[in-house]
Order: structure tokens, then C-alpha cells, then sequence
């Protein structure tokens, strides 16, 4: 059934009153040739996380519309794509006439296209411990499924706090992050700073990001600070992306241009290769868990 108006108000004020997170509405001009708002009924879903925060609380079965990129769970896959963030199918997702579009993030191109058609759009911001919490609570306050949010939020902290305490007593090595290197060779190298939750898994997994102390999420990393910062661990993440393994070896050999380095000396670095590797959302803790393996892999995990 359609969702309630007063629902999604409601959902927009809570999501006002989380530090951190913005959840807003924009209710425009009546489209033309599309049902009443009150008659339409499915919801599109614009980013991979929200798709499969949607999902995680039970409500996949109202997903009428999600981006190319969602995959998560399987049956995702039977929705029909509505193109990526960057790109919307506009004219898909205005023949679907959806009651509702879910955005991670702000984007001034569907922010006018749902002005002209009358949709409403909720937004979440997910890419931090702490707002991915926020994006399940604000999300499951507009399915109408806040007690599946909470038990969803507290299996992850649960999850999160046993690896965690896994680690709490050893000694925390030195980690870059590298988001993106799409070239063999070093030139062009892109990392996580300390607000990105890639740096906040890296911290609860046992290690110390090198950028830590860096106030911007996402940057371009120089190889002259990453000589100075001397990282004992090197975790290269190439989600989604299927490598032979004659490309996995040549993307560590890459790095030999670095001897130096003790993740290099000691042949300590990893490519994440798993699809989620980048998605801030309910799996975030499966992640960590990897994560932790890596770092410290003769650690014995929890499941």
C-alpha cells in the first residue's frame, strides 16, 4: 500500500534531530500523465546500501526501481535498473510512478525531476559508523519498520563490538586504504581519511589508518607521504572487480616501486576484492571482520 504522507514527515523531522544524517522531503508541482500520488504505489532505491538496507528490514518486496549497481541479496537483481546516481533513467523511474524515491545523498538533477512529477524523495547520508546507524533508523521509520531498524542497528554494534574485543589487547599496525587505483602504477592514488567509515572499520578491525588524522573522507594520496607515514599494512580495495589472479599479483608488484615500505618488505599487501568491500551499510560488519583478518591474520574470529 502507499506510503503515508504523515509517515514520511515524520520520518523527515527525526532525521532533522540525527546529528549528522539529513533526511528531507521536496513535494513539488503535479506531473503530468502519472496516477495520483495517493494511487502509486512501489519504492525506487538510488544507491546499493539503501537497496540493501530496505531489504535487511523485509520490506525488498515493495522495491519496484534500484541503480545498476545494487546486487545485494540476489533477488535484487529481478528489480528493474533505473541507471546509477550519476546518471537516473528518468523516463524509467517516471513510467514506474513510484510513491516514494530513496537518495543517499543530495542530487539537484532528481531533486527538480521529482519537483516537476510530485514524488517524494527521502534522503540519507551513510558513510560513517554512526549515520549508517541513522540511514537504518530513518529508513525503517519510513517503512513503517522502526523495531526491525533497531534490532538491525543492535546486531551490527554487536558484531562490530566482538571484533572489537578481538583485537583491544594487540598491537595496532599502520594501514593505508586505497579506494581506487585503476592504473599499474602509483601516480594517481586515492585514500580514506579519518570521517570515511573505511577508516572506522580499519580502526575497530585492529589497525591505525595512516590518514587518520586527515578532516576530508576521500583524498588523493601522494607516494611521498605514504613513504613518511611507512604503512605496515597496505588493503587495496577493487570491489566487485573480477581479477585474474595474474592481475591481482601484477596490482601487489605494482607496489615493489615502494621498497621501502614495510608492508612491501614483509609482502603484507591485500586486495578486497568482495562487492560490498564499499557499501556503508548493514553488512558493515562483515567487512570489519575481513578486515580484521588481514590485519591480524592469525586471529580467531568470531562468526
Amino acid at each position: 500500500m502507499p506510503l503515508p504522507l504523515a509517515t514520511l514527515r515524520g520520518a523527515a523531522a527525526t532525521g532533522a534531530l540525527l546529528a549528522g544524517c539529513a533526511a528531507a522531503l521536496l513535494l513539488c508541482a503535479c506531473g503530468e500523465g502519472l496516477p495520483a500520488p495517493e494511487e502509486r504505489e512501489g519504492i525506487v532505491t538510488l544507491a546499493p546500501n539503501i537497496t540493501e538496507t530496505v531489504f535487511a528490514l523485509g520490506e525488498g518486496d515493495r522495491v519496484i526501481g534500484r541503480t545498476s549497481f545494487c546486487a545485494y541479496p540476489p533477488e535484487a537483481l529481478d528489480i528493474p535498473a533505473v541507471g546509477g546516481h550519476l546518471n537516473p533513467d528518468l523516463e524509467r523511474i517516471t513510467a514506474l510512478a513510484p510513491e516514494l524515491i530513496l537518495l543517499q545523498g543530495r542530487h539537484q538533477k532528481m531533486a527538480e525531476f521529482a519537483r516537476r512529477h510530485e514524488l517524494p524523495v527521502a534522503h540519507v547520508d551513510m558513510d560513517s559508523i554512526e549515520t549508517i546507524h541513522e540511514g537504518i533508523h530513518i529508513i525503517g521509520e519510513i517503512l513503517d519498520r522502526e523495531t526491525e531498524a533497531a534490532e538491525l542497528s543492535a546486531a551490527i554494534d554487536a558484531d562490530l563490538e566482538a571484533i572489537g574485543n578481538k583485537v583491544a589487547d594487540r598491537e595496532r599496525p599502520r594501514v593505508l586504504i586505497i579506494t581506487t587505483r585503476t592504473q599499474h602504477n602509483l601516480h594517481q592514488l586515492y585514500t580514506a581519511g579519518g570521517p570515511s567509515f573505511l577508516s572506522e572499520m580499519v580502526t575497530i578491525a585492529g589497525g591505525e589508518n595512516i590518514y587518520a588524522d586527515a578532516s576530508r573522507a576521500y583524498m588523493d594520496a601522494s607516494k611521498e607521504t605514504v613513504v613518511m607515514r611507512e604503512p605496515e599494512v597496505i588493503i587495496e580495495f577493487h570491489a566487485g572487480e573480477n581479477l585474474t589472479d595474474e592481475e591481482a599479483a601484477r596490482y601487489k608488484a605494482d607496489w615493489n616501486e615502494l621498497p621501502s615500505l614495510p608492508a612491501v618488505q614483509n609482502d603484507r599487501v591485500h586486495l578486497v576484492h568482495e562487492p560490498h568491500s564499499l557499501t556503508p551499510g548493514p553488512r558493515v560488519a562483515e567487512i570489519t571482520r575481513l578486515l580484521a583478518g588481514l590485519i591480524h591474520p592469525d586471529l580467531d574470529l568470531p562468526e
